[in-house]
């Protein structure tokens, strides 16, 4: 006996809105814009490291910053930007995830940070664990280049470190997490040893 298939004709309408859909979650994952600066990242085909280029156009003057990065292939997107830094992030493995930060000043190298964690308010402070100690909580200022470390041994071993939120507030870090017993902590941390 012979199987029939159904073809059904989706409306042109119906198409055309899943195609430009689809084309604004890649350009979205691809592409990042904010007042300064257009980001663009291309992935490199059949290549085992520097898998990406992106590339950071000034909307200002005729400046153009090209970075090569060793990134994960088929993996990697921008996953935020701002007039200091795009930010380009994979999967590590596992809870693993991954963040390059590559710097709008061109004489400043990219750093890469393991679980990181962007400040609400303030784009020079983030946070990231390292070698996977997830009672650590690193808190770094891209400005100064300092860092301060903070036990959150009390948060829930199962959110890898992540903070529910983080707020600057004059010189002091809000952290905001859950608890092992599921409880809302409420942290406050001093930053003027990294300011």
């Amino acid at each position: 006996m012979e199987s029939t298939q159904e073809i059904k004709e989706i409306p042109t309408k119906s198409a055309k809105r899943n195609i430009n859909s689809d084309a604004k979650l890649l350009d979205s994952t691809y592409r990042c814009e904010n007042d300064k600066f257009i980001s663009v990242l291309e992935e490199i085909p059949n290549t085992e490291s520097n898998a990406y280029k992106l590339t950071i156009f000034s909307k200002h003057s005729n400046d153009t910053i090209i970075k090569f990065l060793d990134t994960r292939p088929q993996m990697s997107k921008i996953r935020y930007c701002n007039e200091f830094y795009t930010v380009v992030g994979f999967p590590c493995g596992g809870p693993c995830y991954s963040r390059v930060f590559i710097f709008t000043d061109k004489n400043r190298p990219s750093e890469q940070y393991a679980y990181p964690q962007e400040t609400k308010n303030n784009a020079n402070i983030i946070a990231h664990i390292e070698d996977e100690k997830f009672e650590n909580l690193i808190i770094h200022n891209f400005f100064t280049g300092k860092e301060l470390t903070v036990n959150i041994s009390d948060s829930n071993p199962w959110n890898y470190g992540q903070m529910d939120s983080m707020v600057v507030e004059k010189n002091d870090l809000i952290l905001y997490y859950q608890s092992k017993g599921e409880k809302q902590i409420i942290k406050k941390v001093n930053l003027k040893t990294i300011f």
